[in-house]
């Protein structure tokens, strides 16, 4: 009898669920290069929307990718940072940019 496998099974799993949302590769390049800001993020996507971007945000923090903090100025001040698991995606971050520059004509 054949035992039908499931994807739960499969070792990358949990970094696909976490990275292959539509805008969240993108979301997540954004605040490791440093712009960890809603609005800075908003405009360094073009055609996100502000739900989805707000939507994104909301998931990496609560899996514990990123942290919000929230400073007390006048409008209040939002920035996101990577926690140090989220630091921890950089090299898989990092090596989707260079595997795209190296292959981006098609090679």
């Amino acid at each position: 009898m054949e035992t039908k496998r499931h994807l739960d099974d499969c070792p990358i799993q949990p970094v696909v669920d976490i990275i292959s949302g539509k805008w969240t590769a993108y979301v997540l390049w954004e605040i490791y290069n440093g712009n960890n800001h809603y609005g800075s993020m908003a405009r360094a996507l073009p055609g996100i929307s502000s739900r989805t971007l707000s939507t994104r945000l909301k998931m990496l923090e609560s899996r514990g990718i990123i942290t919000r903090t929230i400073f007390d100025t006048n409008p209040p001040t939002v920035a996101y940072k990577l926690t140090n698991k989220g630091n921890e995606l950089a090299p898989i971050l990092i090596s989707m940019k260079e595997w795209s520059e190296r292959f981006k004509n098609g090679d």
